[in-house]
Order: structure tokens, then C-alpha cells, then sequence
């Protein structure tokens, strides 16, 4: 029989119970005290009716309920579906349907973000919950279906639950993407596929009991959460913020004598940045793993060169897990962007016509990994244009990402054929902007795309035919997205043109950047 997860913890519990499997800033959790408390959540969830493939939301930032609630979901074969805490009404209104969601956890806030408030505008007038466990200090503003978290614990929870064991191709959890406005991404993660590459990356990349990653992602992305795993499956202690700080980050680096620390491009720069960063003992560090956008050679050497720290740098995603990289300590003499296959993946270069494109050449990059997602839930269109199955039995993902094939199995990355903006950490998907946008009563027309950025990679860029003689700031734009989307969607310049180019209707986004339109 496969292990689980909870074999791999039951494990550690057992021989360190004492030790820190999760830290967030100074809250902590014991591997001996996440066996135990993820028994007492479950235990609650199941009385008030999850079962096996019941789907479970998590509306909250990263924090030890979080991780408590996610896992104790997993634990009863329920499929945790974690949602972005910055969701506002509109993105909450069309994420909780699609995942069918029967009971949601949520906090009280996320930055501005009033989480309970947004919450309630949606529930239970326009969707249906059986309840919304509220992690708040402020209970008496809780009605049906909403209770407070301590109620929840008093009137609902034990100390045991029956344990599930996942059958060959049980659904972890969904992990959600708010995708183009009306149709959000539900990626259906396979427990043991997701289990598999997580463990198998730890081993590459070296991992054992005494690692200690830190962490600058969220949980409530696939990313984040999966690179924390190759740290836990091999019982060593992971590291989160409640939010990104850089002098923070440091600190806590140094205090506890962090061994892997993950980034992105965009804050590897503020870190390098932030003042006195010369001061910081960084010595304990030995990897420095990067994900989630493009990563500058030149960043890339001060690390390597100037802390004397190994980079790994990584493109995958949140269907696929890990997919191939770049490791400083093989290809040093190599671009960051020069990637290669793990031992345990494998990569095809298609034509638009899925055929095999030859060296020289830019294609596709498809990618089989044992955590490719087994469907996009409740979208068989986009599961059958995206995952394919080939005569084993194993499934392929069509990344979107454009590649040249080089000599040696080596790929360079090229650029995305989507219309997804890189914005710093986040993806934002231009169609969400612009149908946001369509609802404001000032704009008739709206496109947006991206500009280059000099910090944040990419930044978001709306040109807005306004109704008739009207002026329309950013500020204005901002105030009207708050609270209907999340605070990062917000274009970051408005561009005011007389007409968009069209033809037959559709938007040529090719002119846009025209002398004309600025």
C-alpha cells in the first residue's frame, strides 16, 4: 500500500513529536500537536456532514488555521479548496459555486480585504453554504449560516475522526484560479501524484530533518504550499509570513538560521534593497529557490557569486508541480532561463500541430510529471485542449509556455501564448480586468495588457474609451474595483483613448501600443 501524507507525519510525530513542523512569524505548530489537531478539526467537520469528496473552502491568509484546516480535510478525504483572501465579492460570488463548496472557513480580514463582510454579501442570498466557520473576535455579528470559530470547536468538534485512506486516483484538494470572469480554473490535484513530486524534489534537491525553509509565497497558492512540502515530507520545518516583509524575512532568517529560502524575482530585488541587507547573517542559508516569474542572470549571480548561495530556479505550475529547471551548481555557465528535465519529469516541444519541433525551433513546452492535474473540475472543454493521456497511462499538460529547443535537452524559456499579466507574485488574467472594468457605468470600451516593469516584471495597462466627454482616473478605477476584485488587479495606468481598434468586433491589441493611443 502507497503511503499517505498522514503516514509520513504520523512518522515524524512519533520519533520528534517536539518539533516545529509549521512556523508563522511566532505562532507555531508541533508535528506531534498537527496530529492531533487536525484529529479535532476533522472530527468537527465530519459531524457537521463532510464526508469523503466533500469540498471544504479556506477564505484566509497564511496562518497555523490555514494549514490546520487544509489538512484536516485531507485527513477525512474531503478536497480542501483554498481561495485567494483577497477575493472580493464578484470573484467569491463565482468561485464558491464552481468548486461546490458545502462549508467554508474563513478570516475575519486580509490586508483591506474585510474577508466576513465580503462573505456575507454572498451567503446565503446568493449562494448556498451549510456553514461559514468565522475565525473572528467578533462573533455577535455572526448570523446562520456563519458561527464563530470557538463555537465551532465547543458544539462540534472531538478528539478523533475516522481517517481516510485515498484510493488510486482520490482528488487531493481544488486548487482555484479565478481564470477568465464567469469561468474560473478548479485544478483537481491527485493525492499521491502531488505527494510523489513533492517528495521526489525534496530528494533531489538534497532535503532532510534538520532543513528549515523560509518561504516568501502564500499557502493559498499551489506553489507556495507544494515547495513547503518538500521541506515537511522529509520532517524538516517550514517557514510563512502573514505578509511579505523584507526586514522581517531577514530577521527571521537569521534568527532561526533558515537553511532554503524561496523567491521570486521581484522579491529577491526588494530584499537585496532593503537597508543594511549587509548586516544580515545569511550564512545558514545554503539554497535559494526561485519560482513564479522570470529570473534575471543578473540577480541569479549575486546570489551565487556574491552570498555564495545555490540557486535553483524553477518554471512550473500549479496543473503540473515541479517541471523543469535551472541549478546553478550544474549550469552555472548557462542562463537562468536555460532549463532542463528532473530525473523524475519529462518534456515534449510541440508545433502547433503537436508534432516534435527541431532544434533551433520554438514550441510549446508539454510536460508530463506524476502531479499533473487529472482534470480542470467542471471543464472538460479546457481539460480535453490541456491534458492529454498517452499510451501509458500518463497525462501531459500543454503549459502554454513557449520554448526554444536547444542542444543537450535544454529549453529556454521564450515568453507565455496566454494573456496572463505577471504582476510581481500574482497572475492576473487581462479578460478578468477588463470584464471588471465593462461594469464601471463610465467605460465603453475597455482593453488591457501588459507593460514592462522594472520591479514587479509586469504591469497592468487599461485603455478605456470612456461614454462620451467623461475623464477617468486610476484612482477613480481603484476606488471602484475595491472590493469587487482582488487590490492587485487594479490596472496600474489607465490610458484614455478616443476609440479601441477593432476588427470584426475584436479588440487588435497589436496597435494599442501605437504612438496613438498614449
Amino acid at each position: 500500500m502507497k503511503k499517505t501524507f498522514f503516514d509520513y507525519y504520523r512518522e515524524y510525530a512519533e520519533k520528534t513529536p517536539d518539533k516545529v513542523l509549521l512556523r508563522i512569524d511566532d505562532d507555531t505548530v508541533t508535528y506531534g500537536e498537527f496530529m492531533k489537531k487536525t484529529a479535532v478539526i476533522a472530527s468537527g467537520m465530519q459531524k457537521l456532514g463532510i464526508a469523503a469528496n466533500d469540498k471544504v473552502g479556506i477564505v484566509m491568509p497564511n496562518s497555523i488555521d490555514w494549514y490546520l484546516v487544509f489538512w484536516s480535510a485531507v485527513r477525512i478525504g474531503a478536497q480542501p479548496a483554498p481561495i485567494d483572501p483577497q477575493s472580493g465579492t464578484m470573484e467569491l460570488s463565482q468561485l464558491l459555486p464552481s468548486t461546490d463548496v458545502k462549508v467554508c472557513f474563513a478570516a475575519e480580514k486580509y490586508r483591506s480585504n474585510n474577508i466576513i463582510n465580503a462573505m456575507q454579501q454572498v451567503v446565503p442570498e446568493k449562494i448556498s453554504l451549510d456553514k461559514v466557520v468565522c475565525f473572528t473576535e467578533n462573533p455577535q455579528n455572526l448570523a446562520e449560516p456563519f458561527i464563530s470559530a470557538e463555537d465551532f470547536f465547543a458544539d462540534y468538534c472531538g478528539d478523533t475522526c475516522e481517517e481516510y485512506i485515498p484510493e488510486e486516483n482520490h482528488v487531493m484538494s481544488l486548487a482555484c484560479t479565478s481564470g477568465s470572469t464567469g469561468n474560473p480554473k478548479i485544478l483537481s490535484v491527485p493525492y499521491y501524484g502531488f505527494l510523489e513530486t513533492q517528495d521526489d524534489m525534496g530528494t533531489h534537491l538534497g532535503f532532510g530533518e534538520n532543513e528549515v525553509m523560509m518561504l516568501g509565497m502564500t499557502l493559498y497558492h499551489q506553489g507556495g504550499f507544494g515547495m513547503g512540502l518538500q521541506t515537511t515530507v522529509k520532517g524538516g520545518t517550514v517557514m510563512y509570513q502573514p505578509q511579505f516583509n523584507p526586514q522581517t524575512f531577514l530577521e527571521t532568517v537569521q534568527k532561526y538560521k533558515v537553511s532554503v529560502i524561496q523567491l521570486t524575482s521581484t522579491l529577491a530585488k526588494v530584499l537585496l534593497s532593503t537597508p543594511d541587507f549587509d548586516k544580515y547573517d545569511l550564512s545558514s542559508v545554503h539554497t535559494s529557490y526561485f519560482a513564479g516569474e522570470v529570473l534575471p542572470k543578473e540577480i541569479a549571480d549575486v546570489f551565487v557569486e556574491k552570498l555564495g548561495i545555490r540557486v535553483i530556479n524553477v518554471i512550473g505550475s500549479s496543473e503540473t508541480t515541479t517541471m523543469v529547471v535551472w541549478d546553478s551548481a550544474i549550469d552555472g555557465d548557462k542562463d537562468p532561463s536555460d532549463f532542463r528535465k528532473l530525473p523524475f519529469t519529462d518534456i515534449r516541444v510541440l508545433d502547433e500541430n503537436g508534432c516534435e519541433v527541431a532544434e533551433g525551433e520554438t514550441g510549446e513546452l508539454c510536460v508530463y510529471t506524476a502531479g499533473v492535474i487529472s482534470e480542470y473540475y467542471g471543464n472538460p472543454e479546457l481539460s480535453a485542449e490541456k491534458i492529454h493521456t498517452d499510451e501509458q497511462g500518463c497525462r501531459w499538460f500543454s503549459t502554454g509556455d513557449l520554448v526554444c529547443k536547444l542542444p543537450d535537452g535544454i529549453v529556454r524559456f521564450a515568453g507565455r501564448s496566454k494573456r496572463i499579466i505577471k504582476r510581481g507574485g500574482n497572475l492576473v488574467h487581462a479578460e478578468e480586468v477588463e470584464a471588471c472594468l465593462l461594469t464601471y457605468e463610465k467605460v465603453a470600451a475597455a482593453a488591457v495588457t501588459d507593460e514592462p516593469h522594472p520591479v514587479i516584471g509586469q504591469q497592468i495597462v487599461a485603455y478605456i474609451q470612456p461614454k462620451g466627454d467623461e475623464r477617468i482616473t486610476r484612482g477613480e478605477i481603484a476606488k471602484f474595483f475595491d472590493g469587487k476584485l482582488s487590490a492587485y488587479k487594479v490596472p496600474d495606468k489607465i490610458v484614455l483613448v478616443e476609440e479601441l481598434p477593432k476588427d470584426v468586433g475584436k479588440i487588435q491589441f497589436k496597435y494599442l501600443r501605437k504612438k496613438e493611443y498614449h
